[in-house]
């Protein structure tokens, strides 16, 4: 009898993990947005200058943010620990909190201070389009949390 529960919590939970999973590859494509393509590829008239000044920046943007995140998913699970604790111990929780807010905020700043230096190499014809497109491809996807997607900073561009 308990090989027989065993087998069905295994196979349930396998089940779970093979729907979770095929759930997360449908969606990739749509976070991406633009066909899998960066937002500043698709901006007029890039020289390959402004394209390698650009991918640089990203580079150096995406590492500060995986560490950020890094940071953050740690808080998170210290939060989760804490949370579940016999007695909560609320000061904790709320420092941790705090910690966390904080984290948010950096990346704000972080993401705001790399968009502004992408930004300052483009020409004014360049800066109106990507100031109209905001939020449609960099940083921000398409099918998660209306729209907004999880805000992973730009993606990369196809190399020319």
């Amino acid at each position: 009898m308990k090989t027989i529960r065993l087998k069905s919590i295994l196979m349930l939970t396998a089940a779970m993990l093979l729907l979770g999973s095929s759930q997360i590859f449908a969606q990739k494509g749509q976070m991406r947005g633009n066909n899998g393509q960066g937002f500043e590829c698709q901006i007029p008239d890039l020289t390959e200058q402004q394209q390698k000044q650009i991918d640089d920046l990203r580079t150096v943007h995406q590492k500060e943010m995986l560490q950020f995140r890094n940071q953050k998913l740690e808080k998170q699970a210290k939060l989760n620990t804490l949370r579940t604790a016999d007695k909560a111990d609320m000061a904790a929780i709320n420092k941790t909190i705090d910690e966390i807010g904080s984290l948010h905020t950096q990346m704000m700043k972080a993401k705001e201070s790399h968009r502004q230096q992408v930004r300052g190499l483009l020409t004014d014809k360049q800066k109106v389009y990507f100031d109209t497109r905001k939020g449609r491809g960099f940083g921000h996807g398409k099918g998660m949390r209306g729209g907004q997607g999880m805000g992973r900073g730009m993606v990369d561009c196809p190399r020319r």
